[in-house]
């Protein structure tokens, strides 16, 4: 009996982590690292691997924070998460959102300052997001597409010093935070279409409350279309030591199914689209370490 408590509270604590966003956040912050030292070493130093940790329970931590807030509004459109559910109390999660902060911040600070100074931007943002969200209108997509950029431009300054901000690297991290931060505002338009019946019963502003559902999903889509031009542009510059066979090929990949995603049902697209990202940061790693090996 007692074991299966356990077992209980370990798969609770592990969906209101939402792993999966942690440890996308941990390899994005790898995968920018390895793009920065463009043309260098192909071993990552430690202290890339430490702020793909501190990126990761930074995460966390704010998933954490965001459905601490989100309470009423998840027992509409998700009854099913770890705290409406009641499987993890509220001061509980609160107490875990902290914890996770403060390990994730003290990570960032041994990395280096701009790593922490990042981290400190980042963190006050994912408490006001969880907080005021549902109030924000198109500001709360603006602030998680920003927010998820910048897991490559916290990856970046952990290897490289500010001072080469025009290396061919960091152009490349550019170019991916550029395309992420518009496909992230896609995806949170598609998931605010989704939750639509639970936000107007909870008197929120949302993009597709107020323009419409139809017009939010067109400007998902156009969003999406700016996002595949930006992910071409290496075909054009060539940059040299990139392997564009190797980047080619996922990125396509992912471009086509960003399109066939738009496609359909919110709550399959925004999943499809998860499953699309994955694919452009395997091509630009790719296209980054294999000239390297």
């Amino acid at each position: 009996m007692k074991t299966d408590r356990v077992k209980e509270w370990l798969k609770a604590l592990i969906d209101i982590l939402r792993l999966r966003n942690g440890l996308m956040s941990f390899f994005g912050v790898l995968i920018a690292a390895e793009i920065a030292l463009y043309g260098g070493q192909l071993m990552l130093p430690i202290r890339a691997i430490i702020a793909g940790i501190s990126a990761a329970m930074i995460t966390s931590a704010g998933n954490i924070i965001n459905d601490y807030f989100d309470v009423e509004i998840d027992k509409i459109n998700k009854p099913n998460r770890p705290i409406p559910s009641g499987r993890i109390s509220r001061s509980d999660a609160l107490m875990l959102s902290f914890a996770l902060f403060m390990i994730g911040l003290g990570l960032a600070k041994y990395v280096n300052v701009y790593c922490l100074a990042l981290a400190g931007v980042n963190s006050v943002l994912l408490v006001i997001y969880g907080r005021y969200s549902k109030k924000m209108l198109i500001l709360s997509n603006l602030i998680v597409s920003y927010l998820v950029a910048s897991i490559f431009i916290f990856g970046a300054l952990s290897v490289v010093n500010i001072g080469d901000l025009g290396s061919m690297g960091l152009r490349l991290v550019a170019l991916l935070s550029s395309c992420a931060f518009l496909i992230t505002f896609s995806r949170e338009i598609i998931k605010d279409v989704e939750d639509i019946e639970g936000d107007k019963k909870n008197y929120c502003s949302t993009l597709p409350i107020c323009i419409g559902p139809d017009n939010a999903k067109n400007l998902a889509r156009l969003f999406i279309a700016f996002a595949i031009i930006l992910s071409l542009v290496p075909f054009v510059t060539q940059p040299v030591e990139f392997d564009l066979l190797s980047y080619a090929l996922p990125i396509i990949a992912a471009d086509l199914i960003f399109i066939i995603s738009l496609t359909m049902n919110p709550t399959i697209s925004q999943r499809i689209m998860v499953f699309a990202m994955f694919l452009a940061l395997v091509g630009f790693s790719l296209g980054a370490i294999i000239p390297k090996v």
